[in-house]
């Protein structure tokens, strides 16, 4: 009979970062990775430690909509991205089957761009109920709509889950940033207004008033024209509503 221990570890924040940064290379989970950094015995080397108040990030975000293929990659050659993380929780589009994540993954690597997953940290449909008005999530026939109504997105910034998948995007925003490349969330919605990569991902950023990190981060907007609008972050809605995508 084997004999199951449990034991309990103090992971450091920098292993934690580089678990889920890696986990999105190898489309496993950081837990996974962390796992498998403990069977081989394997040190990780240090990550030198940058004062929060010394940094100076940048985050693009967009949206793909009903885009052709080729506009959204124009799009995010006008702002030299290099990696695009998709934060959608369900990443895949009826109407645009180019926007499926195996489709657009391969097409980003073909035309050489990074693409990354997090919509299971990073999206805006939680599956913790307690996160929802109501507590209860809602069943699959709600309309995409719905959802900036229902989910309670301060009580979202206070989870371990999103926390984490933050954490781990601003690591790879540091990292793209070593060699002068530029980072994008992407999500459904074109308009930005209407998204939770405004009005979840953005805020905890850089709202003054529900923040969740030390880091200065400047937000941009990638609009159906190409154009960039700056987020302020005096400038949330309490009470964001959802119109639909088309």
């Amino acid at each position: 009979m084997t004999k199951v221990t449990s034991i309990e570890l103090k992971i450091s924040q920098e292993l934690l970062d580089r678990a889920f940064q890696l986990s999105g290379q190898l489309n496993t989970t950081p837990e996974n990775v962390l796992i498998a950094w403990l069977e081989r015995g394997a040190l990780i080397e240090e990550i030198p430690n940058i004062p929060a108040s010394q940094e100076h990030l940048t985050l693009y975000t967009i949206g793909h909509s009903n885009l052709s293929l080729e506009d959204f990659i124009a799009s995010l050659h006008a702002h030299q991205i290099h990696t695009l993380i998709d934060v959608r929780s369900v990443p895949s589009s009826q109407y645009n089957p180019h926007f499926n994540r195996n489709n657009l993954e391969g097409s980003l690597k073909e035309n050489g761009f990074e693409y990354r997953f997090a919509g299971e940290y990073l999206g805006g449909r939680p599956d913790d109920p307690n996160l929802y008005k109501g507590s209860h999530v809602p069943d699959k026939g709600t309309k995409r709509e719905d959802f900036l109504e229902l989910v309670q997105y301060e009580e979202v910034m206070k989870s371990e889950k999103y926390l984490a998948g933050l954490r781990g995007l601003l690591q790879i925003i540091r990292n793209a940033a070593k060699y002068d490349q530029q980072v994008a969330i992407m999500c459904s919605e074109g308009n930005p207004l209407d998204c939770h990569r405004h009005h979840l991902i953005a805020r905890s950023l850089i709202d003054p008033k529900v923040k969740v990190v030390n880091t200065e981060v400047q937000v941009y907007h990638i609009l159906r024209d190409r154009k960039l609008e700056k987020v302020e972050g005096n400038g949330f809605d309490e009470s964001p509503s959802q119109p639909s995508l088309l």
